[in-house]
Formats: structure tokens, sequence, C-alpha cells
């Protein structure tokens, strides 16, 4: 229960807010996110949503969580509901390029999952190049927006842009992955 966003819905903690310790917990939950221990940030991201249940960080953990656990299998009942917690958090937090850009990849990866099903992900790649562009307008130095645009570009045949978009990032110090440049090289060719 405490490992699934704010307990599954199983458990409604009465604590005082306190969105002081909500945003202390949140960055814990960062952290062992960051270290590799989605399991004990999910914990964490569940504290933080019990001391504030308008947390932007809390459901923005949610959903990075979440989309994480779609490679895994049930993949688009989970992307939806990633999409679905980075959603709020993007509200909660409207400013923030960063949840905007990870809400796109979101919608980029459910697009790419339709896609190789047969069925149509169009309309979700329109929202994730929509919220990309917001991203980047809010956020022009943060590599993972540049080289996570490059997947959308990538995944919808416009090599040319995803090239300039890998390259914009890695200007920035990103390294993107080498099996995501050896096949944008084959498109290339």
């Amino acid at each position: 229960m405490n490992e699934l966003p704010m307990y599954g819905g199983q458990h409604t903690p009465q604590v005082d807010p306190n969105k002081e310790f909500s945003e202390q917990v949140a960055a814990l939950g960062w952290k062992y996110f960051y270290s590799g221990d989605p399991s004990t940030a999910m914990k964490r991201f569940n504290q933080a949503w019990m001391f504030d249940r308008n947390s932007a960080a809390a459901f923005w953990g949610f959903g990075i969580i979440v989309g994480q656990r779609a490679q895994n299998g049930n993949t688009e009942k989970l992307l939806s509901q990633a999409i679905d917690l980075l959603t709020k958090a993007h509200e909660l937090s409207p400013s923030n390029g960063k949840i905007a850009g990870d809400l796109a990849l979101s919608y980029t990866f459910l697009g790419d999952h339709l896609a190789a099903q047969g069925k149509d992900g169009k309309k979700n790649y329109e929202k994730a190049e929509e919220l990309f562009s917001d991203a980047y307008k809010r956020e022009p130095t943060y590599p993972p927006i540049a080289a996570n645009w490059a997947v959308l570009k990538f995944s919808v045949g416009d090599y040319q842009s995803a090239r300039q978009l890998v390259t914009e990032a890695q200007k920035l110090g990103y390294s993107p992955d080498p099996e995501f440049l050896k096949e944008l090289n084959e498109k290339e060719k």
C-alpha cells in the first residue's frame, strides 16, 4: 500500500498539514529516486503527499515512478496513470518546465506504445509537442528537455529536428543514450 501513489487510495492518514515537512520529505524522495531506489522514493513521496495533499513534488514523483513501472508490463494503463499524476503536478506548478517536460515525455511514450500496437498515437504526440514547447520556453538550459524532445521528434519521423535537439542537449552537457544515437544515425542515412 505504501508503494502505491497516495497509498493506493486505501489509507487516508489524519495528520496536520505541514508544507515545510512535506518539501523536506519530497527532497528525500528525489534523493532515493536518483540513487536507484524507487521503492523507498515512493514511500517518501507518499509522506510528502500525506503532509500536503497539494504537493506538486509528490505528484511529480508519483508520476515518474509509475511511468518507470510501465516498462515492466501493463504499459498503457501505467503510462495513462503516470500522465494523470504528472498532469496533477503540472496543474499544481504550471510554471515548472521540468514537470511539463516529464509529462511531455510520458505522452511520447504512450504515443509510441499505441503506435507499436497498431493504434493511433497522434493525439499523444501532439500533446507532447505542445508540452515540450512550453517546457523549453521555461527551462531552455535544462538538457533533458531538449534530449527528450528529440525522442518525440524521432518518434514522429522528424530526424533533422531530433538531431538538432540532441546536439543542443549535448552542448548543455547531456550524454544521450548511445542506442538512441545509433538509431538516429541509421534513420538519417
